[in-house]
């Protein structure tokens, strides 16, 4: 008996979808990215996540909450996280001796805002209070700690340092009054000043140096790069997709940040995409600014080459892709 043109199409799809028969699907590659807090700093990989980017690229991508650096750091070393998306406390670790680099940058600079207590109306006016950081070496701690010696005040005698946790129990400790201030990103910094708080100060006006982005281990850097010019591309995919859809990413804030106030959403989207990388990649003049924040807070006085802290081919590979 001759097939008919039905049991042609049939076996055809039969062998195109068995894996007995026809090609298997490819599986995707597990990746696990911690972040800080659910911010405009970890955004761009939820959007990509919902854009389906990841996907796109061969990923299953987990996203973890680890509220402080140093373990988030840690578990890049170990294995158990892919990347990590503190940057600032990738360096300090970097020039301790950890095996782990900088890879990208997603921020030109720090979206942090010290936000205290309406009373409080100066720097100086910290003196005597407690403030809440994510944990010890974290980016809040370094950074509060910076503003506070930039001003004359010593961090643990004249000002109370206390860690917290994450971006929403710390802004809970200053509604529960546990805390006179602390510094938040977006959306939370927005959230605390419509509950009656106040922002003293933008930390971009201290550092000019770059925030966010993707560190992951030596041993990835080795073993496993395209993964790495993989994700970093995805992350600059997203970028490019919040700078150029306003409304689907307000929206998207709203699904992701519990931002439920438009008029928050949006100003916190003005203000966002000003300070999103569209390279990937920080000036030499931001990162050499980093490292010597760095050497200042670890008392290091040798020179350090960027390439101890960073390696940015990764990054330059995927912007070549992107284009």
């Amino acid at each position: 008996m001759r097939p008919t043109k039905l049991s042609l199409a049939l076996t055809a799809w039969l062998l195109f979808i068995s894996p007995a028969w026809g090609q298997e699907a490819k599986k995707l590659q597990k990746l696990r990215i911690g972040i800080p807090t659910r911010s405009m700093s970890s955004f761009p990989q939820m959007v990509a996540q919902r854009q389906g980017f990841y996907q796109q690229e061969g990923f299953d991508l987990e996203l973890i909450v680890v509220s402080s650096g140093i373990p988030a750091i840690q578990a890049v070393i170990a294995g158990d996280l892919d990347y990590a998306t503190t940057g600032n406390v990738a360096t300090l670790a970097a020039l301790r001796g950890m095996p782990v680099r900088n890879v990208m940058v997603s921020s030109t600079a720090t979206d942090q805002v010290v936000v205290v207590r309406p009373e409080i109306r100066r720097v100086e006016d910290l003196k005597g209070k407690v403030l809440g950081v994510a944990g010890v070496r974290s980016v809040s701690d370094v950074s509060l700690r910076l503003l506070l010696t930039k001003y004359g005040l010593l961090p643990d005698v004249d000002v109370k340092i206390v860690s917290l946790g994450g971006s929403g129990l710390r802004l809970a400790s200053l509604q529960g009054g546990k805390i006179d201030g602390t510094l938040l990103s977006p959306p939370h910094n927005k959230a605390a000043v419509t509950l009656g708080f106040r922002e003293l100060f933008s930390m971009k006006d201290l550092r000019g140096v770059p925030s966010g982005g993707l560190a992951t281990s030596l041993r990835k850097i080795q073993n496993d790069p395209d993964s790495i010019t993989r994700a970093i591309r995805i992350t600059l995919r997203a970028i490019q997709f919040i700078k150029r859809n306003k409304e689907e990413t307000v929206k998207l804030m709203s699904k992701e940040l519990a931002i439920k106030d438009k008029e928050i959403s949006s100003m916190i989207y003005d203000d966002g995409i000003k300070l999103y990388s569209d390279t990937g990649t920080p000036t030499d003049a931001s990162m050499l600014e980093e490292i010597g924040i760095a050497k200042e807070f670890l008392g290091i006085s040798r020179d350090v080459a960027i390439a101890e802290v960073a390696d940015w081919s990764f990054a330059r590979a995927a912007l070549k892709g992107l284009k």
